[in-house]
């Protein structure tokens, strides 16, 4: 988590994105290959997922008072190792400025993120297997999944506007697999049905929720574009079953299009007594 200092301009996560992501390109254009575009090289084999999955997720804080503006910046698999070189490229930003005016930026103060999104002074790298539910009896305690910001999961082509578990499962599935090593996908894949049918016999209700869509400038293509999501919740009235680790993992990683960006952010919310 980093508290940021942006006099004279409202920030946003795709402004700082570009910022960031230009000098890293300028420092190392290997590192900003493998960060930004999955480490794809024109001999990859471009239909594999783990050769175009961008190695990190940057989005908003949490509102705090005595921590913001600030922004939640998650590395990644192999952008783990690239860690201080990326941490460098921060600060060439911060130097670089941003908007039109490129006003010059500073990055505070750093905290480190724990598995169950605690955060603290120090910490280390940890593996996604150890991503922590912040409730008791995570397989039985009643709670919705709840998408503050826009969920952009597409059906043949067309956006779900009413997504269910099933729909959440086989994201998460994917979005999982695109950071595996080659090696390790078929035992993954093999996994999938499995994960499938067990969201399909939680007990859930009706998708609770709007449409919400959003445009932003492309620095790259040189154009606004239009984001189409939705918003709301998915109650689980019994709990998420044997489900939890992979919804947890859901809470880091993000789901459907736009991820990097911060979109598709899942929360998990326990029911009180009186809901």
């Amino acid at each position: 988590r980093i508290l940021l200092e942006t006099p004279g301009v409202a920030a946003t996560v795709p402004m700082l994105r570009g910022v960031w992501g230009a000098a890293l390109r300028e420092l190392d254009r290997g590192a900003y290959a493998r960060v930004f575009e999955g480490g794809r090289s024109p001999s990859a084999n471009a239909t594999a997922p783990h050769e175009k999955t961008p190695l990190y997720v940057l989005r908003p804080a949490p509102p705090d008072p005595e921590f913001a503006p600030a922004v939640e910046w998650i590395l990644i698999a192999g952008a783990v190792a690239d860690a201080q070189l990326l941490a460098r490229a921060w600060q060439v930003a911060g130097r670089a400025g941003l908007g039109p005016q490129r006003r010059p930026f500073s990055l505070r103060r750093w905290l480190c993120l724990a598995p169950a999104g605690q955060p603290a002074e120090k910490g280390g790298p940890w593996r996604l297997g150890q991503c922590a539910w912040l409730y008791e009896n995570p397989e039985t305690t009643p709670c919705r999944l709840q998408f503050d910001a826009p969920l952009r999961l597409r059906r043949r082509g067309d956006l779900i506007e009413r997504p269910t578990l099933v729909d959440l499962a086989v994201a998460a599935v994917r979005r999982v697999g695109g950071f595996l090593p080659p090696a390790e996908l078929p035992a993954w894949k093999s996994l999938e049905g499995e994960l499938i049918d067990l969201a399909r016999r939680t007990p859930q209700e009706p998708w609770q929720g709007a449409r919400l869509d959003l445009t932003r400038y492309s620095s790259r293509q040189r154009r606004e574009l239009d984001l189409h999501g939705v918003c709301g919740n998915l109650l689980l009235p019994e709990g998420p079953g044997p489900l939890w680790p992979l919804l947890s993992a859901a809470c880091w990683l993000h789901l459907g299009k736009g991820t990097v960006m911060g979109l598709g952010q899942p929360h998990i919310v326990p029911l009180s007594s009186t809901q």
